[in-house]
C-alpha cells in the first residue's frame, strides 16, 4: 500500500473514530476512549505539516526558533476530553525524547483564577508513569473543535 493510500485511510478512520466517538459517549466511557485515540492518532498523522506550517508562521513574523521543533499531542489530566497538539522546542537530544505535553488545569480562590500548566513529558501514556524532559519548551499550542 503507498503512502498516500495510507494516510487516506487512516484519515477516514480517524473521521469514523470521531464520529463515532460521540454517540457512544452514552455507553460509558467508550466514547471518550474513542476520542481520546482519535486525536492522539490524528496529532501523530498530521505531526510533520503542522509543525512546518507552525515553523513557517513563526519565522514570517520574526519571531522564529533556532532549536529543534516538532509536534506531539496534549494530554490533558482532569475532567474532559479534549484533542489538541502542542509544538515544542529545545535541544535536538530533549525535543526526541518528548512525546507529549502533558496538561494540568488549575483552580484557585473559588474558580477566580484558572490556569494551565504545560509539560514536556517522555510518554505519551501518563498513566504508566511520566517524566517531564528538561530543557524543552512549549512553542505553541493547537487545538481542533470536534
Amino acid at each position: 500500500m503507498t503512502t498516500q493510500r495510507r494516510k487516506l485511510a487512516a484519515a477516514f478512520v480517524l473521521s469514523a473514530l470521531m464520529i463515532a466517538a460521540p454517540m457512544t459517549a452514552t455507553a460509558g466511557g467508550l466514547g471518550n476512549l474513542l476520542m481520546g485515540a482519535a486525536g492522539l492518532y490524528g496529532v501523530k498523522l498530521i505531526a510533520g505539516p503542522l509543525n512546518t506550517f507552525i515553523n513557517k508562521i513563526m519565522l514570517a513574523n520574526h519571531v522564529a526558533t533556532t532549536d529543534s521543533t516538532k509536534v506531539v499531542p496534549i494530554v490533558s489530566v482532569g475532567s474532559g476530553t479534549y484533542v489538541g497538539a502542542a509544538q515544542v522546542s529545545g535541544p535536538a537530544a530533549a525535543v526526541g525524547q518528548t512525546q507529549a505535553v502533558g496538561s494540568l488545569e488549575v483552580n484557585w480562590n473559588n474558580g477566580t483564577w484558572q490556569g494551565d500548566a504545560l509539560i514536556p513529558i517522555n510518554n505519551i501514556n501518563p498513566l504508566k508513569g511520566f517524566k517531564r524532559v528538561y530543557g524543552v519548551g512549549v512553542d505553541a499550542v493547537i487545538n481542533a473543535r470536534v
